[in-house]
C-alpha cells in the first residue's frame, strides 16, 4: 500500500517568494497577524542574494535590509475561510488549507468559498460539487437525498514504492518514487514495486529491524546474542563469555553476535584489504592472508566471507578455517553464504600439519589438468601427524590427464651379399682366391673357400647361428673349405649353407591399476610394459673351393679350381615399441600418510585421464644375398656360391597405459575416520590401446578404477 498525502490547497491562494520564520507565527483564520519584524541576524550585505537561505520554504528566509541580512516574515497563510485548518506545508512549500466539516453548522460544510448547506439531490448526477478536488467527488447519499464527498480522493497508483499525494492547487493527484527504497524499513525495497513496511519486532525479541539492499533484516540488538541460531525466536542471551567454536548449527554460544569469536577471529571478505588487521569491522581480503594472521595466535580461526577467492591456499598447522559468513549482515552465517577456494590442479595443499585443524562450510573447487597425465585434488594432505578434519564442505575435482603415448621401435637394417670368388688360373700354382664374407648388417658372412689343386672339391662353410630373442646381433658363418690336388675331372665346391632367422620380439603388457606407494604425496600413475626388441639374423656360410684339375709330376701343378664365394651378412632387428603411459587420477580428498576426518562433505568428482597408446615394434631387416664361386682354369672346378644372411627379428609392441583413477576419498597409509558424505563420481578413465606392429600387438590398458573410498 503506498503512502496517501492530501495537501488541500485554495486556488484562489497566493505563493509568496520568500520564507517563513516560524510556522508558529502565521496568523490564523480569525486572528491577527503575529508576524514578528525583520530580525537583524547576520553580517553586512548588498543585495539578498548574499544572504544564506537553507531552502526551507516554512522557517523563512533571509533578505538584505540597509546593508544587514535580516529574517524576513512567515508567510501568512490565512485563507480568511473560517472553516478550513491553515498551515505552512513543508513539503509541497506552499500553503495548506485543509476543509474541516465540524466547524461548520449541522448539514452544512466546508467550501472552498466558506460553510455551505449541503446540496439536496435525487441522484448522484445531480451533485454539482463543493469546489474541493481533494476530498474526491461528491455522491447522493440515501436516505438524506443531499450531495456528500467521500472525504478524500484516492490517489493510489498501485505501485508499492511511490509516495502518492493529492494536490488541491493542481487539482491532481502526484506520484513521487521513494528514493531510498534500499535502506528505508518504511518502504523497503528494490523500487520495482515490491517496497514494504518492516515489521517492528517485539521488544521482547531483544531485536533490531533495518533495510539492507531493499530487504528487510533482523538482527540482535547492542548486547544481546542468537545462541540457538534461529532468529524467528529473538536473541535469548545477553553477551557474555566463554568458548564459541563455529558450528554446523551456528549457535552464538557466547552472546557476542557471530558464530565464533569476535575477540580471536581472523575475517576476510572479498570487500577487505591485507593491509588491514582482519577485524570484524576491517576484514583482510584473502584467505592466505587471513592464515598468516590466525598463525601467530594461540587460538587460530579465521572466518571467511560469501564470495570467489582465486588461488590455491596451503594450510598451516592448528589454523582453521570457517566458511558461510556474509560481512553485509553483520556476519551472521548461514549455509547459503558460498565462500569459495577457486584452486589449481591442487586447491588445498597440506604438508606437515602438527596441530589438528578443521576446515568447515567452505567451497573448494580444483581445477582440471592442463597436461601430460597430471591429477586433479580437491584437498592434498601429505604427512601430516595431527587430525585434519574436513566437515560439511562442497568439494568438487576436475579431470584428470591424458597418459603420453610410447615411443616406436626403429625398422632393422637389412644385411649385405658376400664378395664374389676370383678364378683360378691355368697350369698355376695356386687356386683361385676366396671371395670375402660380407660386412654390414649385424652378423658378418663366412669367407668361401680357396680354389683346389685336385679333383676334390671344398667343404662348404657352416652357417652363422641366429641371435639370441634379446637383441644380441648373429653370429657369422664359417669359411668355406678349399679344394684339394689330384688327377682327373674336379669337383665343383660346395654352396654356402644360409644363415638362421632371428627371433620376433615379445609384445608389452598392459600397465597395472594397482595404486602402490605415492613417496612425494601425488599420485603417479603406471605405465604399460614396453615391447622387447628382435634378434639380428645370422650371417651366411661361405662357399667350398672348386677342385683342381690333373697333376704334373708328384706335384699338383695342373689346372686349379675357382675360388668360394662369401657368405651374405645377417639382417638386424627391429627395435621394440615403448609403453603407454597410464592417466592422471581425480581425487576428492587425497591422503597419503596423513591423518584425516571425513564427514557431511558433498564430494564432486571428476573422471580420471585416459591411458596413452603403446609404441609400435619396428620391423625387422632382410638377409645379405648369395654370392658367386670364381670360375675355373681348364681342368678346375667352379667355386660354391656363398649362403644368404638370415634376416631379423621383428621388435615386439609396447602395452597400453591403464586409464586415471576417480576416488572421492583417498587414504594410503592414513588413518581416515569416514562419515556419511554425498559423493558423485563420473568413473575412471579408459585404457590405452596397445601397439600394433608386423610382429604383432601390445595389450590394451585397463580401464581406471573408481570408488567412494579408497584406503590401504
Amino acid at each position: 500500500m503506498s503512502l496517501r498525502l492530501i495537501v488541500s490547497l485554495a486556488v484562489s491562494m497566493s505563493l509568496l517568494a520568500f520564507g517563513c520564520a516560524d510556522p508558529g507565527g502565521a496568523r490564523r483564520d480569525g486572528g491577527a497577524d503575529v508576524s514578528a519584524p525583520p530580525m537583524d541576524v547576520s553580517g553586512s550585505c548588498a543585495s539578498s542574494a548574499d544572504c544564506p537561505d537553507d531552502g526551507i520554504f516554512c522557517n523563512g528566509g533571509l533578505t538584505c535590509l540597509s546593508g544587514r541580512c535580516a529574517a524576513a516574515a512567515v508567510p501568512t497563510c490565512d485563507d480568511s475561510i473560517t472553516c478550513t485548518e491553515d498551515s505552512c506545508d513543508p513539503i509541497s512549500d506552499m500553503c495548506a488549507h485543509m476543509p474541516v466539516n465540524s466547524r461548520c453548522p449541522e448539514g452544512g460544510y466546508c467550501s472552498a468559498t466558506g460553510c455551505r448547506a449541503e446540496e439536496a439531490c435525487e441522484f448522484d448526477g445531480s451533485c454539482g460539487g463543493d469546489g474541493n478536488y481533494c476530498n474526491g467527488v461528491e455522491v447522493c447519499v440515501m436516505p438524506d437525498g443531499v450531495c456528500r464527498s467521500p472525504g478524500a480522493r484516492d490517489c493510489d497508483d498501485s505501485n508499492s514504492c511511490t509516495m502518492d499525494a493529492c494536490v488541491e492547487a493542481m487539482a491532481d493527484c502526484v506520484s513521487t518514487a521513494f528514493t531510498d527504497v534500499l535502506t528505508n524499513v518504511a518502504h523497503c525495497g528494490t523500487g520495482a514495486n515490491d517496497c514494504v513496511v518492516c515489521p517492528t519486532p517485539d521488544a521482547s525479541l531483544h531485536q533490531e529491524v533495518s533495510c539492507a539492499a531493499g530487504a528487510c533484516v533482523l538482527a540482535c540488538a547492542a548486547g544481546y546474542g542468537d545462541a540457538d541460531g534461529n532468529m524467528t525466536n529473538g536473541c535469548e542471551c545477553m553477551g557474555g563469555s566463554g568458548v564459541d567454536i563455529p558450528d554446523t548449527a551456528f549457535i552464538d554460544s557466547n552472546c557476542d553476535g557471530i558464530d565464533g569469536d569476535v575477540s580471536i577471529g581472523v575475517f576476510v571478505a572479498t570487500t577487505g584489504n591485507d593491509a588491514n588487521p582482519g577485524t570484524r569491522a576491517m576484514p583482510v581480503a584473502t584467505i592466505t592472508r587471513g592464515i598468516a594472521i590466525a598463525a601467530s595466535r594461540t587460538r587460530k580461526e579465521i572466518y571467511v566471507s560469501s564470495g570467489i577467492y582465486t588461488g590455491s591456499v596451503s594450510l598451516v598447522s592448528g589454523v582453521s578455517i570457517y566458511g558461510g559468513y556474509d560481512a553485509t549482515s553483520g556476519w551472521r552465517r548461514t549455509a547459503t553464504n558460498l565462500s569459495v577456494i577457486a584452486g589449481s590442479t591442487t586447491a588445498v595443499y597440506g604438508n606437515g600439519i602438527s596441530q589438528a585443524l578443521e576446515i568447515q562450510l567452505m567451497v573448494i573447487q580444483a581445477a582440471g589438468a592442463s597436461s601430460g597425465a597430471e591429477s586433479s585434488y580437491g584437498v592434498r594432505l601429505y604427512n601430516n601427524t595431527a587430525e585434519v578434519a574436513l566437515i560439511s564442505n562442497t568439494i568438487s575435482t576436475g579431470n584428470g590427464g591424458v597418459g603420453s603415448v610410447g615411443g616406436n621401435g626403429s625398422n632393422g637394417a637389412s644385411g649385405t651379399a658376400g664378395t664374389d670368388g676370383t678364378a683360378g688360373g691355368s697350369n698355376t700354382s695356386a687356386g683361385g682366391g676366396f671371395g670375402a664374407g660380407a660386412g654390414g648388417g649385424c652378423a658378418a658372412g663366412g669367407r668361401g673357400g680357396t680354389g683346389g689343386y685336385n679333383n676334390g672339391s671344398g667343404g662348404p662353410g657352416i652357417i652363422g647361428t641366429a641371435g639370441s630373442p634379446v637383441g644380441a646381433g648373429g653370429a657369422p658363418g664359417a669359411g668355406g673349405g678349399s679344394g684339394g690336388c689330384g688327377s682327373g675331372s674336379s669337383t665343383p665346391g660346395g654352396p654356402g649353407i644360409e644363415g638362421s632367422p632371428g627371433e620376433a620380439g615379445t609384445n608389452g603388457g598392459a600397465g597395472s591399476t594397482v595404486i602402490g606407494g605415492a613417496p612425494t604425496g601425488l599420485y603417479t600413475p603406471a605405465a604399460g610394459v614396453a615391447g622387447t626388441a628382435g634378434s639380428a639374423g645370422g650371417g651366411g656360410g661361405g662357399g667350398g673351393g672348386g677342385g683342381g684339375g690333373g697333376t704334373i709330376g708328384p706335384i699338383c701343378n695342373a689346372d686349379r679350381g675357382g675360388g668360394g664365394g662369401g657368405g651374405g651378412s645377417g639382417g638386424c632387428a627391429g627395435t621394440a615399441g615403448g609403453a603407454g603411459r597410464g592417466g592422471g587420477g581425480s581425487f576428492g580428498i587425497f591422503a597419503v600418510n596423513a591423518r584425516i576426518r571425513v564427514d557431511g562433505n558433498t564430494i564432486n568428482v571428476g573422471r580420471g585421464g585416459d591411458g596413452g597408446r603403446g609404441g609400435t615394434g619396428g620391423a625387422r631387416g632382410t638377409g645379405g644375398g648369395i654370392s658367386t664361386g670364381g670360375t675355373s682354369g681348364d681342368d678346375g672346378a667352379i667355386g660354391g656360391t656363398g649362403g644368404r644372411g638370415g634376416v631379423g627379428g621383428h621388435g615386439g609392441s609396447g602395452g597400453g597405459g591403464p586409464g586415471g583413477p576417480a576416488y572421492g576419498v583417498f587414504a594410503l597409509s592414513s588413518p581416515a575416520t569416514v562419515g556419511v558424505n554425498v559423493v558423485s563420481i563420473m568413473g575412471g578413465g579408459s585404457g590405452g590401446a596397445g601397439g600394433s606392429g608386423a610382429g604383432g600387438s601390445g595389450a590394451n590398458g585397463p580401464p581406471g578404477s573408481s570408488g567412494n573410498t579408497y584406503s590401504m
